[in-house]
């Protein structure tokens, strides 16, 4: 079995305003689409139902998107959260520091992918078509080898 590794959850978020973290780190989120990042190894499922339910004990910073933000859908990736968020970076405008307190490295995991005018399965394909476009190359052969040992 493929053991995927990260995820993008992707966000609505409307009225705009600031998330103020468990750190006190201010965010300012304006209306529209923004993608975050994950890592999830072999917990995606544990991960992603933990998003889709109301959060109760606020952790990381995707936690409290909720407050203004509801999930609209999740993507499954077979990269690591951080060529994601780099390959995203490219593409799309980040949310400096959100997310990778964990992954000084990155400059974020939280991306504006769109206004709120677009269609969530236009925005999930621009999404994919990025990632693809920067990581299938190098990624092709370590999932394929990946994948054959799992056969």
């Amino acid at each position: 079995m493929v053991k995927w590794r990260s995820y993008i959850a992707l966000f609505r978020c409307r009225g705009g305003g600031d998330v103020i973290t468990r750190g006190g780190s201010k965010f300012a989120i304006v209306d529209g689409f923004y993608a975050y990042v994950g890592s999830c190894g072999n917990a995606c499922a544990a991960r992603i139902v933990r998003h889709l339910g109301k959060v109760v004990n606020r952790f990381w910073h995707v936690d409290y998107l909720h407050e203004i933000c509801n999930e609209v859908a999740v993507m499954i990736l077979p990269y690591t959260e951080e060529d994601v968020a780099k390959a995203l970076l490219d593409k799309f405008p980040g949310i400096p520091g959100f997310g990778n307190s964990d992954k000084r490295e990155d400059k974020t995991h939280l991306f504006r992918v769109g206004s709120g005018d677009e269609t969530i399965i236009k925005i999930l394909h621009e999404l994919s078509m990025a990632i693809h476009k920067e990581l299938s190359n190098g990624y092709s052969r370590k999932f394929n080898d990946h994948y054959n040992k799992s056969l």
